[in-house]
């Protein structure tokens, strides 16, 4: 009976810890956030948005601060009933200084040139954290895009974005591409279902080739396989030099090794930079360590000395490098891009562009996710995919998660499912209409 009133004791107090952070007048400031945007909505005959306005409350009951907003409109039932706009919010955000937003999810809303616009504007302060913004199935048309797309090199903190359901076409991905040139902050990109065709691949290609964007997601959309052969050729060009670079260094140092152990089983001497290199090959128990405190006889008692009185100290975690800019691509998602033979006068276009995808398997080692599933590649594209693959295994590369067609044979398909294991279809937010 004792043990368990303690166990119950502990999980009390774990329960107990889990409190909204935020700062000491969360409250203050949640409850100035709400009146200012009851104030805007009434000014402008619009309804606050329910799932915010419940959100705000909440916050103001647990003494939290609110960094994540979801904007959704409301069906209008009957006549007379008040829309949700969202210019109030933002006006809000801006009247009141509200610093602690990070993520901004904005679903199904019609967005206007002047939504746009707002939006932006509020994007480029640099004292608003946005992290990730999210702006789905709301009708961006590309001029629209254009006007976003100019706040994101202003925009320091935005890492990721998700246009999905927004049918812009080339025209918007033009824009969108334009926008981010020369970007070093930018990580993700979702284009899903945009009505993305084969000249936007050459787009999305230069865009992830001089960016810092590393994770795409073009589903649904119509590149073929010349349009994603032009999104990955110059990541194919730079995995290559990567990988005969590597093999070159691997080569140097082999031969390194070599000749180290060839002088020292001849007795030659060697200089003081390959030390460390001929103590692995002497017969010696001895060590690094101990071979200097040999030179110096008095090291070793000062050492054990330091050892008794010293604490270890503890080594300060270094922030992480700022992300790489250029043509490096660790996940890539291009399920449903026609990607297949069934146009005139493409037979064997999926096997041309599975080899491009070969190459970027074989000699990529930041390639992580690959999705082309709903793509009628055909057996000898799927094979393509294997060997590489395969190659991976082999020379020890790490795995790559893998989605593709089941419209394989039974033993292409399996080996790839089998090397390949563990992607899973990207959950979104919200409801999506479905691809017409």
């Amino acid at each position: 009976m004792p043990k368990k009133g303690k166990k119950g004791g502990k999980k009390g107090k774990k329960k107990g810890k889990k409190k909204a952070k935020g700062p000491a007048n969360a409250d203050q400031i949640i409850q100035r956030l709400l009146k200012c945007y009851e104030r805007n909505c009434l000014n402008t005959d619009s309804r606050m948005c329910p799932r915010i306005a419940a959100a705000l409350r909440g916050c103001m009951e647990s003494n939290g601060i609110l960094s994540q907003f979801i904007l959704e409109p409301v069906e209008v039932e009957k006549e007379g009933d008040i829309p949700v706009l969202i210019e109030p919010l933002l006006a809000s955000l801006r009247q009141e200084r509200y610093t602690h937003i990070k993520d901004l999810y904005i679903w199904r809303y019609p967005m206007s040139y002047e939504n746009t616009a707002t939006l932006a504007l509020l994007l480029e302060k640099p004292f608003y954290p946005i992290k990730m913004l999210e702006v789905m199935d709301c009708l961006l048309e590309p001029y629209s895009i254009e006007r976003l797309s100019r706040s994101f090199n202003l925009a320091e903190n935005l890492t990721k974005i998700n246009l999905d359901y927004n049918e812009f076409g080339d025209e918007g991905c033009r824009n969108f591409c334009k926008g981010l040139e020369n970007n070093t902050t930018m990580l993700s990109v979702s284009l899903c279902f945009c009505d993305l065709g084969v000249p936007s691949g050459a787009s999305l290609g230069k865009m992830v080739s001089t960016t810092a964007v590393r994770d795409l997601y073009l589903d649904g959309n119509n590149l073929k396989c010349e349009g994603a052969m032009e999104l990955i050729n110059l990541c194919v060009e730079q995995a290559e030099i990567e990988a005969l670079q590597r093999a070159e260094e691997a080569k140097r140092k082999h031969e390194e090794e070599e000749a180290l152990k060839t002088a020292v089983m001849n007795g030659e001497s060697i200089d003081e930079n390959a030390k460390e290199t001929k103590l692995r090959y002497t017969g010696d128990s001895g060590t690094e360590a101990g071979a200097k405190a040999s030179d110096n006889e008095g090291g070793k008692e000062d050492k054990g000395k330091k050892k008794k009185k010293g604490k270890k100290k503890k080594k300060k975690k270094e922030p992480p490098p700022p992300p790489r800019v250029g043509p490096w691509i660790h996940k890539l998602h291009l399920a449903d891009n026609a990607i297949d033979n069934l146009a005139f006068g493409e037979q064997f276009a999926p096997v041309i562009c599975m080899r491009q995808f070969k190459k970027l398997l074989m000699h990529s080692d930041c390639i992580e996710e690959l999705d082309l599933e709903d793509n009628w590649i055909g057996d000898m594209a799927g094979r393509e995919i294997l060997e590489a693959l395969e190659h991976r295994k082999d020379e020890k590369m790490g795995g790559v998660k893998m989605r593709t067609t089941h419209k394989l044979s039974a033993d292409v398909f399996n080996s790839i499912v089998k090397l390949g294991t563990g992607l899973k279809k990207k959950k979104k937010k919200g409801k999506k209409k479905k691809k017409k």
